[in-house]
């Protein structure tokens, strides 16, 4: 699943034509760098959303409310991750297996690897818009999926870039982030034309 959505970015563009005239760069150079800075503040809202791993291990070794009679799960007796997984047996008319313990174990752990997923779904576009460093803390081993295009000029099409973390999950926790960092993104460009200003001023006595 993806999804689009528009939002009004006049004041942007009006920033970084500003700013592509300032520095006298293409209009692909400062796309490119629009969406350098663009990823980690949006990436910043997908992360602060996304349940960490001692909340989902407290989550999931919770008392459940309606536990499961056993006193054979060891760790797992009474617990919310074992009433999920009987849950499922029943739903789907499944036999409780010899090994349900490992079962349970597996559910537990893939839950726990699963955490970073969602943010990890922002490197290869970090990557390829050569965003400082090597992405979000403890998640380069995490492969993503269709991070989108960098901006190519043309003198005969609309410059465009386009990047996006394309795991359903992050749209559903965070689906307005990339319009929540517009401002952001705006607000530094305005910052790097006013310092320039700055210095251009006092080199020239008009501070």
């Amino acid at each position: 699943m993806s999804a689009t959505m528009t939002f009004d970015d006049a004041e942007l563009r009006r920033a970084l034509s500003q700013y592509g005239q300032m520095k006298n760069k293409t209009d692909a150079d400062v796309v490119n760098k629009a969406m350098r800075y663009w990823l980690p503040f949006a990436a910043k809202r997908v992360i602060k959303k996304t349940p960490g791993r001692k909340r989902v291990t407290r989550d999931l070794m919770a008392r459940a409310k309606n536990p499961k009679k056993s006193n054979n799960l060891g760790q797992y007796n009474n617990t919310v991750a074992a009433a999920i997984i009987f849950d499922r047996l029943k739903k789907s008319g499944r036999p409780v297996p010899v090994n349900i313990v490992e079962k349970i174990d597996n559910f537990f752990h893939a839950k726990n690897n699963s955490v970073n997923f969602l943010r990890a779904g922002f490197i290869p576009a970090y990557r390829l818009f050569k965003v400082p460093g090597k992405g979000p803390a403890n998640q380069r081993v995490f492969k993503g999926r269709s991070q989108g295009k960098i901006a190519v000029q043309s003198v005969f099409f609309k410059v465009e870039a386009f990047a996006r973390n394309a795991r359903e999950g992050s749209v559903k926790i965070a689906p307005e982030a990339f319009r929540e960092a517009l401002p952001e993104v705006t607000a530094i460009f305005i910052k790097f034309m006013n310092q320039d200003l700055q210095r251009i001023a006092n080199s020239t006595g008009f501070a």
